[in-house]
């Protein structure tokens, strides 16, 4: 981690990397997924756990404290866009019989803020809270292609030219055609298809998604593309 670095974000990359972990995490790998010296890994994590924000578990493996369901119910109950994306997404789901969900960006990851299941037994086994890399999958390249430029730069900068030029293209595409569509891409055989909420002063709010194993999808593609564009659009519209 470049020296410039603020202590500020230093502790939230700390956070960031607690809160994508799928199991509690130890000191040291925090330190090494952050790339921090890990005297101040302990020291940050020491001060967090004084704010409940992380919690020490057992052997000294670590994981999000209290205070993160404090700060997730103040998100849900102050975000206008959540709120009204609600029924929105739930008619989607209704009409295709598959699994809806609303996008954000969180840090360089697209997080997935709701969800409403299909009611089919076989399903998107996707769910509320599960963030991915900007990089891969309809829902986070919807989000990374109207993205601003900075975090845009910021999420390509580690790829190698080719791959970077390759994904660059991918983008243009689909800010062009107004959504993303990916199959198998982070789950085998499941398909999707995800629109931008831009706000009336083209501003990124979050995406709509809908997943479904590709099996079923076949011909109804083009509608349900449709439909996620349209509810995308009506979400946007919502906002100021």
């Amino acid at each position: 981690m470049p020296e410039k670095t603020s202590s500020q974000d230093k502790v939230f990359a700390l956070l960031s990397a607690l809160a994508v972990a799928p199991e509690p995490i130890t000191a040291r790998e925090l330190a090494e997924q952050t790339g921090l010296p890990l005297s101040s890994t302990y020291r940050y994590l020491a001060a967090l756990s004084r704010w409940s924000m992380v919690q020490e578990r057992h052997s000294g493996h670590y994981a999000p404290g209290p205070m993160a369901v404090q700060l997730a119910a103040g998100f849900e109950q102050h975000n206008s866009v959540l709120t009204w994306a609600r029924p929105l997404l739930s008619e989607l789901a209704v009409r295709t019989g598959e699994s809806a969900a609303l996008m954000m960006v969180s840090g360089r990851r697209a997080l997935c803020v709701e969800m409403i299941d299909s009611s089919q037994a076989l399903r998107c086994c996707y769910q509320k809270g599960q963030s991915q890399p900007l990089l891969r999958g309809a829902s986070a390249k919807a989000l990374l292609a109207f993205a601003d430029e900075g975090l845009r730069e910021a999420a390509l900068a580690g790829l190698a030219l080719t791959p970077r030029q390759e994904l660059e293209s991918e983008l243009r595409h689909i800010h062009a055609q107004g959504y993303a569509v990916s199959e198998g891409e982070m789950d085998p055989n499941i398909w999707g298809v995800s629109a931008p909420v831009l706000s009336s002063r083209e501003q990124l709010l979050g995406g709509i998604s809908l997943m479904a194993p590709a099996e079923r999808v076949g011909p109804a593609a083009a509608q349900w593309i449709r439909w996620t564009c349209e509810a995308a659009q009506r979400l946007g519209a919502m906002s100021y």
